[in-house]
């Protein structure tokens, strides 16, 4: 709901309900070097789609840890593919794993860890947000 955020359109992948897939278009407002997306707007996005699949968990988490690993450049005006899973979970601990295509070419790859808020601090900080405090 950020207005700031990328615009990307993430769905459960009907083939398998267990991945998130989701479309983004980048156009010039996004540009880092000539012609391709600027590093931070795809770290962006990851954390934004990890977010969203760290969720399949079964709770609610924040980002801990990302980590993108650049494979090649991320074209402009072209639309994207991001998918994310779940890799794993231990305790409050969720790992999350995502990657980028233009058409067939990896752009690049993410993992994630999430960490799980304790019970009532997810609903504590909507309640301190919606305040005003």
């Amino acid at each position: 709901s950020n207005p700031l955020s990328p615009p990307m359109q993430m769905a459960y992948d009907p083939a398998d309900p267990s991945v998130l897939t989701a479309g983004v278009f980048f156009g010039p407002a996004y540009e880092g070097p000539p012609g391709c997306v600027h590093g931070g707007y795809v770290a962006a996005i990851f954390d934004e789609l990890l977010g969203a699949t760290q969720s399949l968990s079964g709770t609610q988490g924040r980002t801990a840890h990302l980590e993108v690993d650049y494979r090649s450049p991320t074209p402009l005006g072209e639309e994207l593919t991001l998918r994310g899973w779940l890799d794993g979970t231990d305790d409050r601990k969720i790992w999350a794993r995502a990657t980028l295509h233009a058409g067939e070419r990896l752009c690049a790859e993410a993992m994630a860890l999430f960490l799980a808020f304790r019970p009532g601090a997810f609903e504590a900080m909507l309640e301190q947000r919606d305040s005003g405090a």
